[in-house]
């Protein structure tokens, strides 16, 4: 199957079928109520009304089958033509794109330039970009019409061979719903999919019926939820849906193994097993903790909720990221990766810091023309952080947890890029790394992250293996370090390369964590310890308001994502 069979499919000789058929059920109702006449006619008794009345059981009972039939042909043709008809406009969208980009998509497929181009350089990579984008559609665009096909072929073997039938007792309505029932499209789905690219998931996930989406969702939580690709709603309502069964298998395990502890009688062979099993459900019930939190910043801030695009239990090791308002609608979007020791147990903080930098950053927006422009803040939990409390110290000073975090990160900016309600020149990007989280966001970008960003900040940064912003894949002035010089072990670990040339070295613009007067003319603390980077002055108040002002570090992480740079603090 090619797109030229896309364009052959015929919906509107579908939806006459769907009439046809509906018409016939109609007449099936006709015949069955005529039969029930005749059978009740007064007076008729002997051998002949006792066989009429056999014979007309049996009508009876073909009818019933012949309804469930006529009910999932009408299904199914119904359904076909819904699932066709949004495949062609999306392959007329996707032309569209391409024609925009004096490209054409054609059989089986394949995107050709529009007519002979000359180009060199970065333009000719863009273009090759552009292609290899909208080849993708295309081909997500083919396997959705192969399943429509295959689920088409599948229920009308069945009608054919008789197995659509209504076993149960009931009218013929009740039969034509049963088969109706059973002749769902079904959601296709790849080998592999956890494999696929973001390009191959948003393209896949795009070119699915609602329905299907839904289904999808409803019965492949766990993975929908985190597959990037896809849109930050459908994630966090499956996510929500996975966090919820997960929480309440934990509490079970938890309760048996509390039960079997106590008739142990003194035994502790479970005792290590429960201290883990209680330390997930912490991890748990910080994840829903967090999604119900307040980030508004007053009443009338209708763009804070709360959105669980991953969510991945392992014990201890459990990956969540949540965004404190929608990441596809916002114009601005940040990431934060943190650093060692950051666990599920965690995302509370880390998602309240986000939701601080939201506030602070819609504060920016609105005294600088940008009052209207949405915000979001993700704190990102999706990579297991060295741990140097269990005693391995030297996780934190290796690069192989930075380097296994930096695949996932990567896909996951790709995917807010791909997602976005904005073009890729609309949204405003940025990635924040914290302590050794900046090894790992600076990785992301060597390894394709800087495809979607435009700007990103280290901050209490051990090192990054680069010292250019064109290693990162940005532009100069887009990469920036912000390091206390009070955070003396980290500075150590930068200073004698412990990850790479030393990033003061680099060409990244430095800005300042001293306390002073900010743009706003906010007077703002500095920076006194490791983890007080992005967070707020006080314990009291909303943080992130001007009762209760971020750090100047905080103010300047608001004033890069605002898209304000020049309103940052430099370090002098």
């Amino acid at each position: 199957m090619d797109l030229t069979d896309i364009d052959n499919w015929d919906t509107a000789a579908l939806d006459v079928l769907v009439a046809e058929l509906n018409g016939r059920f109609a007449s099936v109702i006709d015949a069955d109520a005529m039969l029930r006449k005749v059978a009740a006619t007064p007076g008729w008794k002997g051998e002949g009304a006792t066989a009429a009345g056999g014979s007309f059981r049996s009508v009876s009972t073909s009818l019933n089958d012949e309804a469930a039939a006529l009910g999932a042909a009408s299904e199914l043709a119904r359904q076909t033509s819904i699932a066709v008809g949004e495949l062609k406009s999306a392959l007329a969208l996707l032309r569209a794109d391409a024609s925009d980009a004096d490209m054409v998509i054609q059989p089986p497929p394949k995107v050709d330039d529009a007519f002979a181009m000359n180009t060199t350089g970065e333009e000719r990579t863009e273009r090759e970009k552009t292609k290899n984008h909208l080849l993708v559609r295309a081909r997500a665009l083919v396997v959705q019409a192969e399943d429509i096909d295959n689920d088409t072929a599948t229920v009308l073997r069945k009608i054919v061979a008789g197995e659509i039938v209504y076993q149960e007792f009931g009218s013929l309505t009740e039969a034509f719903e049963s088969g109706r029932a059973g002749a769902s499209l079904t959601a296709p789905t790849w080998p592999n999919m956890d494999k696929k690219s973001p390009e191959e998931i948003d393209a896949w996930w795009r070119a699915l019926p609602e329905a299907q989406k839904q289904q999808m969702i409803a019965e492949h939580p766990g993975l929908i939820g985190n597959l990037d690709g896809v849109d930050a709603a459908s994630r966090d309502v499956a996510n929500r849906i996975a966090l919820a069964a997960q929480t309440q298998r934990v509490e079970a395990e938890l309760a048996a193994l509390d039960r079997a502890y106590i008739g142990a009688r003194g035994q502790y062979a479970l005792a290590s097993r429960l201290a883990e099993k209680r330390e997930e459900l912490d991890g748990l019930r910080a994840v829903n903790t967090a999604l119900g939190g307040d980030y508004r910043v007053d009443h009338t801030d209708t763009g804070a909720r709360a959105f669980l695009l991953t969510f991945q239990p392992d014990g201890k090791e459990t990956k969540a990221a949540v965004a404190v308002g929608d990441p596809d609608k916002a114009r601005h979007v940040s990431v934060t990766v943190p650093g060692v020791n950051t666990e599920a147990k965690s995302i509370g903080t880390m998602t309240s810091e986000a939701g601080a930098l939201r506030r602070e950053t819609l504060g920016i927006l609105a005294a600088t023309g940008g009052e209207g422009e949405a915000v979001s803040t993700v704190a990102w939990i999706g990579y297991d952080t060295p741990d140097v409390n269990d005693g391995a110290p030297w996780e934190a000073l290796g690069d192989g947890k930075a380097k296994a975090g930096a695949d996932s990160l990567a896909d996951f900016t790709r995917s807010l890029g791909l997602t976005s309600d904005h073009s890729e020149d609309e949204q405003h990007l940025v990635l924040n790394g914290h302590s050794y989280g900046s090894t790992t966001a600076s990785l992301a970008l060597q390894g394709g992250a800087h495809e979607y960003v435009d700007d990103t900040v280290f901050y209490g940064s051990p090192g990054v293996y680069a010292n250019t912003s064109s290693q990162l894949g940005l532009e100069y002035g887009h990469a920036y370090l912000m390091n206390d010089p009070d955070d003396k072990w980290i500075n150590l670990a930068a200073g004698e390369g412990v990850h790479g040339s030393n990033p003061f070295a680099s060409d990244f613009i430095q800005l300042s964590t001293e306390e002073r007067t900010t743009a706003d003319n906010v007077h703002r603390d500095g920076v006194d310890s490791h983890g007080q980077y992005s967070r707020a002055q006080e314990d009291q108040g909303i943080p992130g308001t001007r009762e209760n002002p971020l750090r100047v570090s905080g103010y300047n992480l608001a004033a890069i994502l605002a898209g304000r740079p020049e309103l940052a603090d430099r370090a002098e």
